[in-house]
């Protein structure tokens, strides 16, 4: 899918889940949504899973934009005081489009929390409270984060997402690279699918030598 044919389903007002290998124009394709959304008046709530990937977006934690920090469960009285919050309610109540990047390293448990305080807010039953969600990432990259023991399934396998029926745009074009060669290697190890061209390719890049510059990455 290109990134026209994913704006112009975005446009459509449809949850979407906006995917593709790196390089294939995930940001530029939402910032392009982002744009067109602020044309026409419309301010989305742009998130993202941590405070760095946050902080490339222009954006704010999906922890923080939702109320719900660093809580790993919500009880009754959680969202009885999100609900009743002077800041956040308000923030949830009147926002129209949810924009999550980076979602691969955003734990189930952490997205049924914001679906259950969308929904408490916006006092609406559908998921998310009826916003139009729009989820980015890639979960051949970086998974959820978590700490020491700690179990966290996928976005993908939470109830949230499963209710969402998000509409899947795999964007298929490269703008990053154009060695055919390079982005055939670079596939192949994202899907764990390498076969004896790409080793060979791999293997005629060696180098023994041990004069190497310091600051040089090895591998």
């Amino acid at each position: 899918m290109t990134q026209a044919e994913a704006l112009n389903i975005l446009k459509t007002g449809a949850n979407v889940f906006l995917t593709g290998e790196p390089g294939s124009g995930k940001t530029h394709t939402v910032n392009s949504f982002v744009a067109y959304l602020r044309e026409h008046g419309i301010e989305p709530a742009i998130t993202a899973s941590t405070g760095i990937a946050a902080t490339h977006i222009g954006g704010s934690t999906l922890h923080s934009w939702s109320g719900i920090g660093i809580k790993k469960f919500l009880s009754e009285y959680d969202l009885d005081a999100i609900a009743s919050s002077e800041y956040v309610a308000p923030r949830l109540f009147k926002a129209k489009i949810l924009i999550i990047d980076e979602v691969s390293m955003l734990g189930k448990n952490t997205l049924d929390m914001v679906d259950a305080v969308c929904r408490e807010v916006r006092h609406d039953p559908r998921p998310f409270g009826g916003l139009q969600v729009v989820c980015v990432g890639d979960f051949f990259q970086l998974p959820p984060v978590v700490k020491g023991e700690e179990a966290s399934g996928f976005a993908f396998e939470s109830d949230a997402w499963q209710r969402l029926g998000g509409i899947v745009c795999y964007l298929s074009e490269q703008h990053r690279q154009d060695d055919a060669a390079f982005l055939s290697v670079l596939s192949a190890i994202r899907k764990r699918n390498i076969e004896k061209p790409h080793l060979e390719l791999l293997q005629n890049r060696t180098d023994d030598h041990h004069d190497l510059p310091k600051e040089i990455t090895q591998l």
